[in-house]
């Protein structure tokens, strides 16, 4: 990894190894991304025209077969496109603390300094009183317990205000850094940057904060594809926008009447509220709606398959002409999906014919419009989707079903399937009644902010899942999950032991502070899952009795440790890492040349 100075504005600009954990990690997220805010992802297969303006702002070219289909004639698509589709990639420099030795005192002066800042700007430090230990940056910085890091993100495009975006770290190259396990990443500001031939960078806009406890891949190389570097790590869901990210809608031939027009159609599908604001004949500012904010790419889909005419007439035409183009293999069926759904209400006697259809496909794409509109009816579609191995759009289903606001049906099927075979099934019921706050996901924090614990006692299988993007969670799945002696196990850097003969009736855990090398006195604890969990995460304390209620361990760290237990059979359940899948979140690609997309 190669680091330069940039005499601009004293940040440090480093080129990170190109088989860095952290990077590839991104590099999937926003794949991941990418498809999902396609709004033709389920196929079309159009040509393409090329369009030279709009490829100069990054927007793909109008697809000259697409124009014919109903699902683009006489929308605000086929009048104007989004500007500025693509991930904004930010990047700052932080102090990650609690390392021990494995820290270093080693940092560049003119970063020094700005980190100095920045630390002052973002938390309280103590002074020096008696029974108080003096903290300051300063002291911090010259201490071997932190090490300073790189951070880096990308905020997806429409992002808004307190939106969450998970941000590598890297130990900053040339130190003594030997790792970041166990780390916890301070208050470090995140910044758009821009990087010209001389090899410097530019630093821009202030969008967001990161913070939170560093999340270092828990396997081995022979576990996983994914090499695990102890100077790499993520901070799930650890960065916070302080900024929205700029939305507007471009029109291809300016006209203020027709910017008026579509405004207006906006804030009536989306009000009460100014969604849409016609600045000028060329463009129309976007706000995103607080509802939408964590389905931004359907948002957008939407707002692009809306109709400028707003009439039952046309509405009721409309929907038939969808409906008798839907059932081609090679029609837009995700656009038409979202034209059904800008149609409203008076496409539900049209889609009701459609959720029988025996063509998956249709009955799948029909199904989702009726239940974006809340038709009751729609759910028996995507039900028998969702509980049927052979459909394609399973997985689709379950996620549909788990955005539901109707109640009833949904959850009930949803609540079945946790007793499914298929693990991954499992998991997306368990995901989808989360969406639902259901009262079958049994949910508490533990420590603080450290992570969620999820206990899912109406599942099938034994088996313990946990999240590596967005948010920190475990999931329990099963009834009575317990460790069983004998159990001999030692976090790699030395923060826990656990231990326990075949003929002792309690588990013997001690904490090591790696910072200061401390051990505490041998505790006692039940075999239980859940208390075990409970007392590794949970804040430092104890007790009147001088029992502890907790050892303050952060989550890559249990998760490593209850992996380990699991594979070696010490705990009666297997164990997942949650492993994101193209096809089982956007579901079957169909015959296609190059999708319709704002990308």
């Amino acid at each position: 990894m190669k680091l330069r100075l940039n005499p601009i504005d004293g940040f440090w600009t480093a080129t990170p190894s190109p088989h860095a954990h952290s990077c590839r990690a991104m590099a999937a997220r926003r794949a991941l991304m990418a498809i999902a805010i396609m709004p033709g992802v389920a196929g079309c297969s159009f040509t393409e025209k090329v369009d030279k303006r709009k490829q100069d702002v990054g927007v793909a070219p109008v697809q000259t077969e697409l124009s014919k289909s109903c699902a683009y004639r006489d929308t605000i698509g086929s009048l104007a496109y989004f500007e500025g589709l693509s991930p904004l990639r930010v990047r700052g420099y932080g102090l990650v603390v609690g390392l021990g030795k494995n820290g270093s005192t080693d940092c560049p002066k003119q970063l020094y300094d700005r980190l100095v800042q920045t630390l002052y700007k973002h938390h309280r430090f103590s002074s020096s009183v008696v029974g108080v230990k003096d903290i300051t940056p300063e002291k911090m910085l010259a201490d071997p317990d932190t090490a300073v890091v790189i951070v880096q993100g990308e905020i997806p495009p429409a992002a808004i205000v307190g939106s969450r975006i998970d941000v590598s770290v890297t130990a900053l190259p040339g130190t003594s850094t030997k790792s970041l396990r166990g780390g916890r990443l301070y208050s470090a500001d995140l910044e758009t940057f821009r990087s010209n031939p001389s090899g410097v960078s530019i630093v821009g806009q202030e969008m967001g904060q990161a913070a939170g406890p560093v999340f270092n891949n828990p396997f081995t190389d022979k576990e996983s594809a994914t090499k695990s570097d102890p100077l790499e790590g993520i901070v799930i869901g650890g960065g916070v926008l302080s900024k929205s990210r700029r939305l507007r809608l471009v029109l291809a031939s300016p006209s203020y009447p027709i910017a008026r027009k579509i405004q207006d159609r906006i804030n009536t599908q989306f009000g009460p509220g100014k969604v849409a604001d016609a600045i000028s004949p060329s463009f129309i500012q976007i706000h995103v709606p607080l509802e939408f904010r964590n389905e931004i790419g359907h948002f957008l889909a939407l707002v692009k398959s809306l109709y400028l005419t707003k009439d039952s007439q046309f509405n009721g035409t409309r929907a038939r002409e969808l409906a008798a183009e839907i059932v081609s293999p090679t029609a837009p069926h995700a656009l038409i999906t979202t034209c059904f759904e800008g149609i409203g209400r008076d496409a539900l006697p049209v889609l009701a014919d459609l959720y029988a259809h025996p063509k998956d496909y249709v009955s799948f794409h029909a199904a989702v419009a009726g239940a974006r509109l809340d038709d009751p009816l729609a759910y028996d579609a995507l039900i028998h989707h969702a509980t049927r191995e052979q459909s394609e759009f399973r997985f689709q289903a379950i996620r549909a079903m788990g955005e539901s606001k109707v109640g009833g049906s949904p959850a009930a099927a949803l609540r079945k399937l946790l007793l499914d075979s298929d693990s991954r099934v499992q998991v997306a019921a368990y995901e989808a009644l989360l969406k639902q706050n259901d009262a079958t996901i049994q949910s508490k924090m533990v420590g603080g902010d450290n992570f969620r614990l999820d206990q899912v006692p109406e599942a099938q299988s034994g088996f313990i899942y946990a999240k590596r993007s967005t948010s920190r969670r475990i999931a329990l799945f099963g009834k009575e999950l317990r460790c069983s002696p004998p159990i001999l196990y030692r976090s790699p850097e030395g923060s826990v032991t656990l231990n326990a003969s075949s003929d002792e009736d309690d588990l013997t855990v001690m904490r090591t502070v790696v910072s200061t090398g401390e051990t505490s006195p041998p505790y006692k604890t039940s075999f239980d899952i859940v208390k075990l969990i409970s007392l590794l995460g949970s804040d430092p304390g104890v007790d009147q009795t001088g029992k502890p209620t907790g050892l303050g361990l952060d989550y890559g760290a249990i998760v490593r440790a209850v992996h380990a237990l699991c594979e070696d059979h010490s705990i009666n359940a297997r164990f997942l890492l949650e492993q994101p899948n193209a096809t089982e979140l956007f579901g079957p690609p169909l015959p296609v040349t190059r999708p319709e997309s704002e990308l």
